[in-house]
């Protein structure tokens, strides 16, 4: 058995216990501590002890530690790092540790970032060349502005359908159950794609409910196992958008600094910057940004407690501007499509006016052919041998024998008449 997976030891199930934080966030914290005490060799409660009998030793120790962490990782993971040992030790009651003179060795990270928000058309590059579930990821992120660490825990319940307007989009539901829970949506591009994704999987087998996950591990296998199904983690989303980025040259250092690179735009981040940047060229209320993001927005919230209608009405604003590429083609698609619908309604026999009157978009294409077909085979009835419907590969035939086009139908069957 691991080390990793024997320590089920008091003191670490008090620092999970105690943590009123979503279960990603504790995840990270054990993850952090557990990495720690790899590299000292230790058991929990066997480090608790060694602590508290030394307390100067441990910060010589982590000192050393987090000096060569940040050389690799950079500012923000050292940081974590210090913040979630000193979280396990107070938990524990591990007094005597200096964490001032600690976080004075801690590398200092920049006040404004260099690395920028992707623009439409990069994000665009991105999503062309991905599979179903990295670009259910992708355009998630982007339409969201949800932290990569909230789309493992995230389930399909947590995506209800809103229409506001003439939008059909989705509310999205982060942290649901936790003390960070927020509302955020996504929109009616991203809508389509994660359930085409949830179709996919329903597909190859995997019986998927309200309680599922909405990302998984098993979608793109075509040997599905539906025991092999579990959320999928941040490293693999990390990976997964990490490789798209360098496939397609996007990964751009912008500047190194003791081993540790800045990136035109980050991976995971630049999505989330995506989604403010674009809201808040489209006029979003600044309060309301920071209420979808998850932000704490300070005395502010006591005051500020949107409703999920006020903020659907603020998101509106935006749909247009984070929207990808793939709605614009749609509604070129359904554009086409009802077009076609009415010139052979037309054809069929219908009036002008009544298929003027007629809301196309709600009609199912079963319901549609059942129309059409009434139409063409109701003006054939007592007409003796004068029309016909026949197969669409006939139709040729049929027509060397003297016979007229009338229709093709939309089953590949076609509706022909004797000339009068």
């Amino acid at each position: 058995m691991s080390r990793r997976a024997e320590r089920v030891e008091d003191s670490l199930a008090t620092l999970m216990a105690s943590m009123k934080l979503s279960e990603t966030t504790k995840r990270t914290y054990r993850d952090k501590v557990n990495l720690y005490l790899d590299y000292v060799k230790m058991r929990p409660d066997e480090f608790v002890r060694s602590v508290k009998a030394n307390p100067r030793k441990f910060e010589q120790d982590f000192v050393k530690f987090i000096r060569k962490t940040g050389e690799k990782s950079g500012p923000s993971a050292t940081s974590a790092f210090r913040y979630s040992l000193m979280k396990f030790l107070e938990i524990n009651r591990v007094m005597g540790v200096n964490w001032s003179y600690i976080g004075e060795f801690v590398p200092r990270s920049k006040s404004a970032g260099q690395d920028r928000a992707p623009t439409v058309e990069e994000v665009r590059k991105i999503v062309d060349v991905a599979d179903l579930r990295s670009k259910c990821v992708v355009l998630f992120l982007c339409s969201s502005g949800a932290r990569i660490g909230a789309l493992p825990a995230l389930r399909w319940r947590d995506i209800e359908p809103v229409k506001r307007d003439d939008k059909e989009f989705a509310k999205v539901t982060v942290y649901r159950g936790e003390s960070e829970e927020y509302i955020t949506f996504i929109t009616p591009e991203c809508h389509v794609f994660l359930l085409r994704y949830r179709e996919l999987r329903e597909k190859v087998g995997e019986k998927v409910t309200d309680a599922s996950y909405v990302f998984t591990t098993e979608a793109n296998k075509e040997d599905f196992d539906q025991r092999g199904v579990r959320p999928v983690s941040v490293k693999t989303l990390k990976n997964m958008l990490g490789k798209q980025l360098r496939h397609l040259g996007m990964r751009s250092v912008i500047s190194e600094r003791a081993g540790y690179k800045s990136y035109e735009f980050r991976q995971a981040h630049g999505f989330r910057k995506f989604f403010k940047t674009r809201l808040e060229v489209t006029g979003v209320k600044s309060l309301a940004i920071e209420t979808m993001m998850g932000h704490s927005t300070g005395v502010t919230r006591s005051y500020y407690k949107p409703t999920t209608d006020e903020l659907a009405r603020e998101y509106v604003k935006a749909i247009d501007s984070l929207t990808i590429a793939e709605l614009k083609t749609r509604s070129n698609e359904e554009e086409t499509k009802s077009t076609f619908k009415k010139q052979l309604l037309l054809v069929a026999g219908f009036k002008e006016e009544e298929v003027n009157k007629m809301d196309l978009s709600k009609t199912s294409d079963e319901d549609f052919q059942k129309m059409v077909r009434g139409k063409l085979l109701g003006g054939m009835e007592n007409n003796g041998n004068h029309q016909k419907v026949v197969p669409l590969v006939e139709v040729d035939s049929y027509i060397s024998e003297g016979w007229d086009f009338v229709a093709a139908l939309p089953d590949d069957r076609a509706v022909m008449k004797l000339p009068s």
